[in-house]
């Protein structure tokens, strides 16, 4: 196969599927099962803070097992335990727990790991800095995992002024005007999107806001974001599902009890690409001003598994980059192998404008599929197989035919017709290879 940019346009052409199935090479995960983030909300009661936990955990965490219904939808169930532990320095100060079954109507919706369990718990604090423990346990194996952040418990008065930690939002439009929930990512702001974040503040605030974005990494901090901006809205009175342990979701509902407001900043970081950076929020009124610095990640959460190890991603791309190029890429550590992957699609960027590479995302998707879908006995990496290596650069065929003739070896013919183009493989050894013939 000819090595040119050619093949690269044909991505946008063809459609591709997208789903995926087997087991995943350790190079090629997902990302977190579990988020969790602590906020601190304004208080219903006097003379404490206020701390709302938020865990989000993935069916693919959890081990299902045949259940005894005969639901159609609850053939399968699951069940975690999560615990709560609050210390101030190093003296527990709170804890709790909650269990939560959940159920799957067939066996693949049991490994899905965009469908989450919901849970929330509520803590009553004395202002100050707290550290807490999230452990989640799965009921039906020994896996479990730990989540240890900071927690900063603020008191929210109407005499103190201060504002709280930002919240990443969601917003809901198709729920109504001004409808959000608590999006609970880790402190993770969406990737080519623009950002919605929530500030919780003492009810009837007014202030001018700023807002300060720095990318952090392991030589310096470069501001890409610092301006000023107009609240999107001030939600007053509101907060997430009053239920503790497990809720349909973290919208914010307007509560008779709840206290104090939240200014929501709609912030325009959809044109800066995935990794780590500061947030830093100031409100000035008349009494002063205060901010509040975060650590937050922009998040591509349906980045292609084949990317993110970028040795693998590179050597994904063997079949379009020539002998040079393919070296000049893997010179150097990662950061240098990072530049010159993100310079050589984004020369190729249909869409420059935008930090999203349709072009790039379509690529590695596909490696993705055909990683998984070509498998052999022989190779791992259905990607590097032969079918694999069309699917990766033609998308998936629009016509297949397979000839099983005795005496013969099996063919599997596809047929592209939008592109003129057909391919022939050939399994010569009845054992799944299936190899390209040359026309």
């Amino acid at each position: 196969m000819q090595k040119s940019i050619a093949f690269l346009l044909l991505l946008l052409i063809v459609p591709v599927l997208l789903s995926g199935q087997g087991r995943q090479d350790p190079r090629l995960q997902y990302g977190d099962l579990i988020y969790a983030e602590a906020a601190a909300l304004p208080s219903d009661s006097a003379g404490v803070a206020r701390v709302d936990v938020f865990v989000r955990i993935s069916y693919d965490f959890m081990i299902f097992t045949r259940s005894k219904s005969a639901h159609p939808d609850s053939l399968y169930s699951a069940g975690v335990e999560v615990s709560y532990l609050l210390r101030q320095k190093g003296r527990t100060v709170r804890s709790g727990n909650h269990f939560a079954r959940v159920s799957a109507g067939d066996y693949d919706s049991t490994n899905m790991r965009d469908h989450y369990v919901l849970l929330r718990q509520t803590f009553y604090l004395s202002p100050g800095e707290y550290d807490a423990d999230i452990q989640i346990a799965d009921r039906g194996s020994t896996r479990q995992s730990t989540i240890s952040q900071g927690i900063e418990a603020l008191p929210f008065t109407a005499d103190d002024r201060r504002i709280g930690q930002p919240i990443p939002l969601k917003q809901n439009p198709e729920l109504g005007e001004n409808t959000y929930s608590v999006l609970s990512y880790s402190r993770s702001l969406p990737f080519a999107q623009d950002a919605v974040i929530g500030i919780p503040v003492p009810e009837h605030y007014a202030a001018t806001w700023s807002v300060r974005l720095a990318r952090i990494d392991d030589e310096d901090s470069e501001s890409v974001f610092d301006d000023t901006v107009q609240p999107e809205a001030m939600l007053q009175r509101v907060e997430p599902d009053g239920r503790p342990g497990v809720v349909s979701d973290f919208q914010l509902r307007p509560r008779e009890h709840a206290a104090g407001d939240l200014a929501v900043l709609k912030l325009p970081f959809a044109r800066f690409d995935v990794g780590r950076y500061r947030l830093t929020v100031t409100a000035t009124t008349g009494a002063g001003a205060d901010s509040v610095s975060i650590p937050v990640e922009i998040l591509w959460r349906d980045m292609p598994f084949s990317m993110r190890d970028i040795e693998f991603a590179i050597d994904a791309m063997r079949f379009i980059l020539t002998d040079e190029e393919y070296k000049d890429m893997k010179r150097g550590d990662e950061r240098d192998m990072q530049k010159a992957f993100r310079r050589f699609w984004k020369q190729r960027d249909t869409t420059p404008d935008t930090e999203y590479n349709e072009m790039m995302a379509e690529y590695f998707r596909r490696v993705d599929q055909a990683y998984y879908k070509f498998q052999t006995l022989f190779e791992r990496n259905g990607a590097q197989t032969d079918r694999g290596k069309v699917y990766v650069l033609f998308g998936p065929p629009e016509n297949v035919h397979r000839t099983m003739n005795r005496d013969e070896p099996m063919m599997e013919i596809w047929e592209y017709p939008s592109l003129g183009k057909t391919f022939r493989f050939v399994d010569r050894d009845s054992n799944g290879n299936f190899r390209l013939m040359e026309e």
